[in-house]
Order: C-alpha cells, then sequence, then structure tokens
C-alpha cells in the first residue's frame, strides 16, 4: 500500500511540475512577444511631422507628431509609404520615409519632402535605345547616369524618390507606370536621348506630355532647361507608353541626340548630366511651390 501511495506521489509531483514549466514558458513567451512588439513601435527621429488628413502632401494638416514620440501604426500601405496612426486619440496619416530624417522640420518646410517622385531611366539591360553614329554609345548608359545624378538631387530635398531601375537591367514599360501608379506618384519623369534616323543632322532636347495633368510641370521644366548649351525644341504631345498608360503627372525628357557629334559631347560629359540634375531639382521646387 506505501508502495502504491508513493508511486501516485511521484505521479502527481511529475505533473505539477510539467505543469509549473509549461506556465513558466508561456510567460516567458508572452514576455517576449510583448518585449518584440514594444521594441518595434516605430520612433519619430525627425524634428516633428505632418498629421494629415488623407495619404497625400496636398490633405489637410490636422496635427503633428513631435521628435521622441512613439506612433501606433494601424495601417501600412507598402506602395506609397503613407502610414495611418493614432496618437491622442487622433487619427491620420504621416509620410513614414520622414520618420528617420533627424534634419526634417515638417513646420519649416514646404510640402517637397512628403512628395514622391519617380524617375525612369530609359531602356535598360537587353533594350540598348538609341544608338551613337558610330554605334558604339548606347542611350540606356546615360539615361541611368543621367536619373541617378537627379536622384542624388531630389534626395536632398528629403523627398521620397524611386527609381524604375537603378542598374543596367530591363523593366518593362508596363511595370514603370504601374509603379508610378501603385506609389501615387507626384511626379513622373522618364529620362531618354534620341535619334534622328541617321540623318546626323537634328539637334537639341525636348519635354514631352501626355494628358492635362502633366502641362504645368512641363511648361515650368522646359523654361528651367533655357541655360542648356544646346536648342530648345519645345514642349510637345507625345504619345509614349509610360506617358500615355500613366494617371500620374509624368513627362518624358529626350535630352539631345545620340547621333549628333555636337549632342554626344555633351550626352557623355558629367557636367551636361549635373546640369539637367540641378535644373530638375529647381524646376520640382518651383512645381511644389506654396
Amino acid at each position: 500500500m506505501l508502495n502504491n501511495l508513493w508511486k501516485k506521489f511521484i505521479h502527481v509531483s511529475k505533473f505539477n511540475w510539467i505543469i509549473r514549466v509549461a506556465v513558466a514558458l508561456l510567460v516567458i513567451l508572452l514576455f517576449t512577444i510583448t518585449i518584440i512588439r514594444f521594441l518595434s513601435i516605430p520612433k519619430v527621429d525627425s524634428q516633428n511631422l505632418n498629421i494629415r488628413k488623407n495619404p497625400s502632401p496636398y490633405a489637410k494638416i490636422i496635427g503633428n507628431v513631435e521628435h521622441g514620440q512613439s506612433l501606433h501604426v494601424l495601417k501600412k500601405n507598402k506602395n506609397t509609404g503613407w502610414w495611418k496612426i493614432k496618437i491622442n486619440n487622433q487619427k491620420g496619416w504621416v509620410a513614414s520615409w520622414l520618420i528617420n530624417k533627424e534634419n526634417y522640420n515638417a513646420k519649416k518646410s514646404n510640402n517637397i519632402p512628403e512628395t514622391t517622385i519617380v524617375l525612369d531611366p530609359g531602356h535598360g539591360g537587353s533594350d540598348a535605345g538609341t544608338l551613337s553614329a558610330d554605334g558604339n554609345k548606347m542611350e540606356k548608359i546615360y539615361t541611368l547616369k543621367t536619373a541617378l545624378k537627379v536622384y542624388k538631387e531630389l534626395k536632398s530635398l528629403n523627398a521620397n524618390v524611386l527609381l524604375t531601375r537603378d542598374s543596367d537591367k530591363y523593366v518593362p514599360l508596363a511595370n514603370r507606370a504601374y509603379l508610378s501608379y501603385a506609389a501615387k506618384a507626384n511626379l513622373f519623369i522618364s529620362f531618354h536621348f534620341n535619334s534622328s534616323n541617321e540623318m546626323y543632322n537634328a539637334s537639341g532636347y525636348q519635354v514631352f506630355k501626355y494628358h492635362k495633368n502633366a502641362d504645368a510641370f512641363a511648361n515650368i521644366i522646359n523654361k528651367q532647361f533655357k541655360n542648356l548649351p544646346m536648342e530648345n525644341r519645345k514642349v510637345n504631345f507625345g504619345n509614349y507608353y509610360v506617358l500615355r498608360n500613366n494617371t500620374q503627372p509624368a513627362i518624358l525628357l529626350e535630352m539631345g541626340f545620340m547621333d549628333n557629334t555636337h549632342d554626344l559631347k555633351l550626352i557623355k560629359s558629367n557636367a551636361y548630366q549635373q546640369k539637367i540634375a540641378s535644373d530638375v531639382k529647381m524646376a520640382v521646387q518651383e512645381y511644389f511651390k506654396d
């Protein structure tokens, strides 16, 4: 009998020990989850952020988030980068790409940092684009070099700048236009260099647009390019896929002729590419001016 009681005692003790271990593990798990959640709550490193009524740089400002505050994120839009948050019982939208910008102060800034601009270096990969007269220079190389310089200039404004390609790879036209749509881009700029189809005597840069919503920026940037050492071929209608199938304000730039000796010398020049980048930056600042 004593032996049976001892066995029962041992059995109950083991059962209690298992329960205690299980409870301890559950407590540790819940504690770990709490810590992870706490550490994953984003804090504002910028001096302050605008809270807008809708996810747009044009939407009404309904409040501000100050430096060091934690954000209760209700919803994230992975395509646009806008987050819906709740703070002090107030719900609104913030531009997530500005959260960690320590030098950004919404109260002393215009709305450019809250804009999204898509840059589209034409061609790439298996699509070389137009060629120089000797066939040795490819358009795709210089569209990327120019777009990367523009990217750097616009990033200095704290804008959300996206590239349809950042290396020598092929990107379908539909993907380029879709990125603009999905990101709800405030501007889409496609970079190209022209060809005169073996005539070799055409020269100059030209701005193309398709939809009416691009008229204002097309005119502004065309005016800004007036200091370029090349003929201005004016703003014109361009029935190009990345413009035609783009719901956002979109323009296409032809910044010289690859098969023209004068133009090609400029196209290959870092100084000319940087001049384009600086002019685009100034045009953007003019376009989004309050």
